[in-house]
């Protein structure tokens, strides 16, 4: 490793988002992240330099669970902004897995905020995370979560 990289933690996870709005209400009033700040970048300039985006300008709202934050990136412009529709399987496609106490509980409210489980909630049979219940969902911009639920026994 190179030394100039072993200080290296991660500080966020960014998802764009269609709608800054509509996706603060299932973060925060739904997951329980709590709204650390929110932002809005209007230079095209230093949108550009920074993420590659020609013309762009952001409004953004950091979030926060605990340590771990999230930041959502609602584009107000850009040139060639499209909406993408990933498989976790393609390459590039990332999700968030998020520990949850009870996984139906959080799919009934979910699906009310269009978000689409896969399946229903499986159980892992065997290995380290044996007895634990996985489930991916899907959200109305394409982001994908795993709802990962405590096997018997687990905090």
């Amino acid at each position: 490793m190179l030394d100039s990289a072993s200080g290296i933690a991660v500080h966020h996870v960014g998802i764009t988002v269609a709608s800054l709005e509509t996706s603060l209400r299932f973060w925060i009033d739904i997951l329980g992240f709590d709204l650390v700040g929110r932002d809005a970048l209007h230079d095209h300039d230093f949108v550009r330099e920074v993420t590659g985006v020609h013309e762009g300008s952001i409004e953004l709202a950091m979030l926060a669970k605990g340590p771990h934050v999230v930041e959502l990136l609602e584009y107000k412009t850009a040139l060639g902004r499209k909406a993408l529709a990933v498989q976790a399987c393609d390459s590039g496609a990332t999700h968030l897995g998020l520990l949850v106490k009870d996984v139906d509980a959080l799919l009934c409210v979910a699906a009310s905020h269009g978000w689409v489980a896969f399946g229903p909630p499986q159980v892992v049979a065997k290995g380290p995370w044996a007895g634990r219940r996985v489930v991916y969902l899907k959200g109305p911009d394409n982001v994908l979560i795993e709802l990962v639920e405590p096997g018997p026994g687990e905090d």
